[in-house]
């Protein structure tokens, strides 16, 4: 049974199964202009000490998967708030247990709870993500263009 709930970035830190996600993370969601996947766990618990940042887990028991927001207002909407999903990942070996979709229902809910109007996602171009989010009320409305600078 998978459970879905707040956590902080201290117990995703510690989980015994940090490491493994985060490979599986990489294999799966690096951009090649930023380097390797490398957490860094200080600057994930500073912005979460401004409250601009939360965390949710799955667990099931140990952990197989996580949602990190963060909660912004946008100027040019009128400081309108949006939580944006800074990284979404579950085990795959857990996707077939509807962890995927219980945990972006819950980063919703959280994000709701923070006074967001809405939930940004993006994901790997051709990325399981990409054709989950579709088929769960979301819809494109921008693309992400990158270019490498350093």
């Amino acid at each position: 049974m998978i459970e879905i709930h707040p956590c902080t970035v201290t117990d995703i830190e510690q989980a015994n199964t940090q490491q493994q996600l985060l490979a599986n993370y990489s294999r799966e969601s690096s951009i090649p202009e930023l380097g390797e996947v490398s957490a860094n766990f200080d600057m994930y618990r500073a912005m979460e000490g401004t409250g601009m940042l939360h965390v949710i887990g799955a667990f099931g028991p140990e952990l197989v998967g996580f949602a990190v927001l963060i909660v912004y207002g946008l100027p040019h909407y009128g400081g309108r708030m949006v939580c944006s999903m800074e990284s979404f990942f579950v085990a795959p070996d857990a996707r077939r247990s509807g962890a995927g979709l219980k945990l972006l229902r819950a980063a919703e809910s959280r994000a709701r709870e923070l006074g967001a109007s809405a939930l940004m996602v993006s994901s790997p171009v051709d990325g399981r993500l990409a054709k989950v989010l579709p088929r769960s009320g979301y819809r494109e409305t921008n693309r992400i263009f990158l270019r490498g600078l350093a």
